[in-house]
């Protein structure tokens, strides 16, 4: 079970999930088991040839036990199409998991990004 450090925007509420590994670029959070209620996650590293860019502020990482960069995996919200190369991606509020702590929490960046959203498809944002 993960505690839930900084809150998933929407699902306030909701204090712990479970994660289930679809493979290594891919997770689900389980929010909700009797309902059914999940979200699918892509891992940064997917996007091998794309640039991100950004800072999370000492706030975050205090909430988060991050200490450096092995402290934790950072994922981005993906909206499952057909075919699955259409999925789109958010790209302004990564989720990132601290496995060894087992804390989760959605952080919005404060930095301009290029684009909000992207596709499995492309190669970079």
């Amino acid at each position: 079970m993960y505690k839930i450090e900084l809150p998933l925007l929407g699902f306030e509420d909701i204090k712990e999930l479970e994660i289930k590994s679809l493979d290594n670029n891919f997770i689900t959070i389980e929010l909700n088991k009797e309902k059914n209620l999940n979200i699918n996650l892509v891992n940064i590293d997917y996007f091998k040839e794309a640039d991100f860019n950004f800072n999370i502020d000492d706030d975050t990482l205090e909430k988060m036990n991050i200490k450096e960069l092995k402290d934790f995996k950072i994922f981005f919200c993906i909206v499952m199409q057909k075919p699955i190369e259409d999925s789109i991606v958010n790209l302004a509020a990564p989720i990132l998991i601290n496995e060894k702590e087992k804390l989760i929490g959605q952080y919005v960046l404060k930095d301009r990004i290029p684009r909000l959203f992207t596709t499995l498809s492309e190669a970079s944002i």
